[in-house]
């Protein structure tokens, strides 16, 4: 993979930083950062998102930013630094599809709002859809619980970078919180069972 600061800090970018006087510090900094491979950690984060946000650039040159999600698990890593999700039925307007047809590099934020962490990712994305891909690749990206399959995307990462979790709202999922709840009032519903029934003997008696 390449150096994430090489690609994004351009010219125009370094001599923001240059007057802020961060430059030096980032280039310390992302140097011992590069990998050339996804390490473990990087694969679990992936592999246990439930969503992210995709972002394209059309050929007239504006962004656009779109969120995917699906079953915990839907992003997989398929090869040492290629990802693959299935893309399921929405509102049809196929756009980064679209973009990617004309331009392939795309931007990646993986957030994990619980643990206030995210992963920027850059890369190239390739996009058909599910009737022209190849059955083993469609069989691979599948994952238990998935809505109908409309499109196979696949994403060559380029770059990576891990963001500091400053700003990160602290959000729960319901699943989390149903989980919390019961961890806590269990115990309490098996002590006042215990109670209910040391009161009865002490009526009885």
């Amino acid at each position: 993979m390449e150096n994430y600061a090489d690609i994004l800090f351009i010219n125009e970018v370094r001599t923001l930083q240059e007057l802020d006087g961060t430059a030096e510090k980032y280039d310390q900094f992302y140097p011992q950062r590069t990998k050339a491979l996804l390490d473990d950690a990087d694969r679990q984060f992936i592999e246990s998102r439930e969503s992210f946000y995709i972002a394209s650039v059309s050929s007239t040159g504006w962004p656009y930013v779109q969120h995917r999600g699906g079953p915990k698990g839907f992003l997989k890593l398929i090869d040492d630094n290629k990802l693959g999700f299935v893309d399921y039925p929405g509102n049809r307007q196929f756009i980064t599809m679209g973009h990617a047809a004309h331009e392939d590099r795309v931007a990646l934020f993986l957030m994990d709002y619980e643990r206030r962490a995210r992963l920027k990712l850059l890369g190239r994305l390739t996009m058909q859809h599910a009737k022209d891909a190849d059955t083993n690749l469609c069989e691979k990206l599948s994952t238990p619980g998935q809505p109908r399959v409309d499109r196979i995307a696949t994403i060559d990462i380029v770059a990576i970078d891990w963001n500091c979790p400053k700003y990160i709202p602290q959000w729960y999922t319901e699943q989390t919180v149903q989980k919390l709840i019961e961890k806590q009032v269990k115990p309490l519903q098996d002590e006042n069972e215990r109670l209910k029934s040391l009161l009865e003997k002490f009526n009885g008696t």
